[in-house]
């Protein structure tokens, strides 16, 4: 009981009460299935009394103005209007199950696409202290986990129960103490097997969910780079880490889909002993066979129904049981998405001011920045400016704060004391319309599997990129010329990750793709230092001609690259000098 309290408690009262709506619905449809059985009971003894008009003249009257005048008529009559009542109950049974898969799904839908929006709102530093194979796991599978893998088994296992239950109480009605017996042995198999399995089955949930995130880890960094996976001759390590992993993964599932089958098997062989035993002990105690009859058909289509219905009822305990360790794992997330949908709150994502006024100066003002959970400072007591349209180059060894710097600066991180300031205003105020202003070009360019003009216009629709700008960003960054050569021009594609152009190549499209946003600051991270000298002056040549027109921060090693720049700032144990 307090599993399905947690199970629904991430439901608004208005979903809730449409969850007390399907519970209503079931009831019914418990009644009915009751009903179908119970309906059989007065079929069996009718067929044994070809007498019964005759002895009932009131009945034989009512069945005259149907056409019905022997006793073969009458039976054939009832056993049409029991057709008719199971082909209408499981009509209502199927109505009754679409209803609970459709509530389930469309909630699996609205809860990936929240989870999928906060990991998109989360802040730059949580995804750097979280594995992306958790969170891919999360959006791909978590979802469909919690709605597909347990709250519409919920729903199963309320149904089976309470058409257990209504079957039972029609079981009373017509035999108490077979009744009686028949709850004890079905209800006491039930509670034995899911207390004997339970810790089994928990510890494989948690196996699992640990694992799936590990062998998913591992698909992503071996076929993530495999041009290096296959230049270092590192298939077999990424294959054995997969392997192990899934192994692993597979094992714990092994485990469940075992203890999940064997139930079956025992709950089987429980019942049909009892039965067996029940005919005996009423021909021990003086029953006649032809009086238990009609009640061993009953008992028997009751069976029928109860014993599958007892097997799912630990089938689907345990499965939810099993899917319960990445429940648990996202329950504040799905709480906090409870209460912004019961608040009718929306992240916004989309939040598109237009830029912030840049006229005059960037001032870094006594900047100091520590990473959470650490007491040295990465940046301290940063003091410079940068006036609109310089060139700037920052420098500086390794682990020296200049990426951290330029992360502040892109509203990437949120500065410990001190702020940057656009012609008076702190970027963090205004952060979304700051970022407006900013185009950034990474060391290495991320293309998605797509065209060239697709990878441009990252982030917009086909339909909605503005081809002109496109050629326009694609002829400053100096690639029209290889571009307009392809066969397909701007629509070749250009592979995942970009595996079909060079580096020099994929470099301009981030380039293009910086200059397409119309930005007033180009942002230059280590963008050429992974490409050979040649290739490197010419994108460099390519940058110098924006010198005057846009506002350039770069940050490089190589002191080449920096030849034509205003001026230098030196980052070095935390602070910053101007050159």
């Amino acid at each position: 009981m307090k599993l399905l309290l947690k199970i629904f408690s991430i439901f608004t009262p208005q979903e809730l009460r449409y969850c007390a709506f399907l519970v209503a619905v079931m009831v019914f449809g418990a009644i009915l299935e009751a009903v179908g059985i119970g309906a059989i009971l007065p079929l069996i003894s009718l067929m044994g009394q070809p007498d019964f008009l005759l002895r009932h003249q009131d009945i034989a009257v009512y069945a005259g103005k149907l056409g019905i005048y022997t006793h073969t008529e009458l039976i054939i009559g009832l056993a049409i209007l029991l057709i008719i009542l199971y082909i209408l109950k499981n009509i209502y049974l199927a109505w009754q199950m679409r209803l609970q898969i459709k509530f389930a799904l469309s909630n699996q839908i609205q809860f990936s696409k929240e989870l999928m929006a906060n990991y998109l709102a989360k802040p730059y530093l949580f995804h750097l202290n979280h594995n992306t194979a958790t969170l891919l796991r999360n959006v791909s599978s978590g979802a469909s986990t919690v709605f597909s893998g347990i709250l519409i088994p919920t729903f199963q296992l309320l149904t089976e129960l309470i058409t257990a239950i209504t079957i039972w109480i029609m079981l009373v009605a017509a035999d108490p103490f077979t009744a009686i017996i028949v709850a004890g042995i079905i209800g006491g198999a039930i509670y034995a097997l899911l207390r004997s399995f339970r810790r089994s089955i928990d510890a494989a949930g948690h196996v699992q969910n640990d694992y799936a995130v590990a062998y998913i880890q591992a698909v992503n960094q071996g076929l993530g780079a495999i041009k290096e996976t296959k230049v270092m001759r590192k298939e077999t390590f990424f294959l054995q880490e997969f392997e192990q992993n899934y192994e692993k993964f597979g094992a714990a599932n092994l485990h469940f889909l075992f203890l999940n089958q064997l139930p079956r098997m025992i709950i089987e062989t429980l019942v049909v002993c009892a039965l067996l035993f029940l005919i005996i002990g009423k021909l021990a105690v003086g029953n006649e066979p032809m009086d238990i009859v009609p009640l061993l058909g009953v008992l028997a289509l009751a069976a029928f129904r109860l014993m599958p219905s007892a097997n799912r009822i630990v089938s689907i305990s345990n499965g939810i049981k099993f899917q319960i360790p990445l429940f648990d794992e996202l329950y504040r997330e799905l709480i906090a998405i409870k209460s912004r949908k019961y608040h009718r709150r929306t992240l916004q994502l989309a939040d598109m001011p237009p830029p912030l006024p840049f006229t005059d100066e960037i001032h870094v003002e006594h900047l100091g920045f520590c990473y959470p959970g650490r007491e040295e400072e990465v940046l301290s007591d940063v003091c410079f400016s940068i006036p609109k349209g310089s060139f700037i180059g920052v420098v500086g060894p390794s682990g020296a704060g200049k990426t951290t710097f330029v992360d502040i600066l892109l509203g990437l991180f949120n500065p410990t004391r001190g702020m940057i300031t656009v012609d008076g205003v702190d970027i963090r105020k205004e952060l979304r319309a700051w970022q407006a202003n900013i185009a950034y070009v990474p060391q290495s360019i991320y293309l998605i599997d797509a065209s060239v003009r697709e990878n441009v216009a990252l982030g917009e629709s086909p339909e909605a990129i503005d081809d002109a700008r496109v050629e326009k960003a694609l002829a400053m960054a100096e690639l029209d010329t290889f571009v307009n050569t392809q066969p397909k021009g701007a629509y070749t594609m250009v592979g995942e990750r970009g595996v079909k152009l060079s580096g020099g190549q994929r470099q301009r499209i981030g380039i293009a793709r910086a200059l397409y946003q119309q930005p007033a600051i180009l942002i230059l991270d280590e963008a050429t230092s992974a490409l050979d000298t040649e290739t490197e002056k010419s994108i460099t040549d390519t940058i110098l001609k924006f010198k005057g027109q846009l506002t350039i921060i770069a940050i490089a090693h190589r002191v080449s690259t920096l030849a034509g720049c205003d001026f230098k700032v030196k980052f070095e144990n935390g602070t910053a000098v101007i050159l």
